[in-house]
């Protein structure tokens, strides 16, 4: 999956795990858990599922050989990858992805396996698995929906009908809406800074703007978690929330359909999905990175007329 693996990027992993064992075949889960955002799955999955799945980056490299097959969920470009390493170690890749394919995308994949009509790679993979076998596991059901409900806003953005026909599979191979709802906790700290974040926040147009100092290892789960409730604002259709990441400036982009926020981000050398986008700003300090929102903002209405 992608840095910063979230419920989408695992859930599409796992699901492709499970497929390929049922298969017959070794299969593991590679994800950084130092970065994960969605430990509360991974835990999940290897407290109830299968303990051994999920390895880290620096043991998949050590294990990759001639016949190793690398499967890529949740995005398309190498520098988005958790191990970018492993996919120059990869002779055969293949691809699994819902977003808007960029010029640097990976040109080498045996199938690129993209449709950005879909609503998230979960969405394709709970698709590709009934063509191995009727019926999933629980915990792989459940993996799967909570990656459609993250990226749908629980089922209100770009869910079709290939969504639902996709969650009803899943709920019918017994996956929990109330367990997947636990997976979008998160712990009082980062309810506290979510909370400050839209406190601060200031509306430029129809947009929501706001930043934070914080350095807290969680402030990237509250600064995403900020941007989707500022949309709940009247009159903003569209939401950006910055924060430090080490020397890096880190902008969570959300919007309900109306804006292309992906365009916004594209502009700032960042990407993602039209409702959904992140960017990253170096070599300037917060104030900067603000003008800089501000003036991709305007340059995407301009464009707009």
């Amino acid at each position: 999956g992608h840095r910063f693996a979230d419920l989408d990027s695992f859930g599409s992993c796992y699901g492709m795990y499970s497929a390929i064992t049922a298969m017959g075949k070794e299969a593991n889960v590679v994800v950084n858990r130092d970065t994960a955002l969605c430990t509360q799955l991974i835990d999940y999955v290897e407290e109830n599922g299968d303990e051994v799945c999920v390895i880290s980056p620096e043991q998949a490299l050590s294990m990759v050989t001639k016949k190793t097959l690398l499967i890529i969920c949740d995005t398309h470009r190498r520098s988005f990858l958790d191990c970018p390493e492993l996919y120059d170690a990869c002779t055969a890749t293949v691809i699994i992805d819902h977003h808007r394919k960029t010029v640097d995308y990976i040109d080498n994949a045996v199938i690129f396996y993209h449709d950005p009509y879909a609503s998230s790679a979960c969405e394709l993979v709970s698709e590709l698995v009934q063509y191995i076998q009727p019926r999933i596991g629980k915990v792989e059901a459940e993996a799967l929906l909570s990656g459609i409900m993250l990226d749908t806003r629980n089922f209100v953005l770009h869910a079709g009908s290939r969504t639902f026909e996709a969650a009803a599979f899943l709920r019918n191979c017994g996956a929990s809406t109330v367990t997947v709802k636990s997976f979008f906790k998160s712990g009082f700290n980062v309810y506290k800074e979510r909370a400050s974040i839209i406190a601060d926040a200031h509306v430029y147009g129809d947009c929501a703007i706001s930043r934070t100092e914080s350095r807290d290892k969680d402030v990237r789960i509250a600064a995403s978690q900020a941007a989707d409730e500022m949309l709940g604002i009247n009159g903003v259709h569209a939401s950006f929330v910055l924060f430090h990441s080490g020397d890096i400036i880190n902008v969570s982009a959300r919007s309900l359909g109306v804006i292309n926020v992906q365009l916004i981000m594209e502009t700032l050398g960042g990407g993602g999905h039209l409702t959904m986008a992140a960017a990253q700003l170096a070599d300037c300090d917060m104030d900067d990175a603000v003008r800089q929102l501000a003036a991709a903002i305007d340059k995407y209405r301009e464009e707009q007329k």
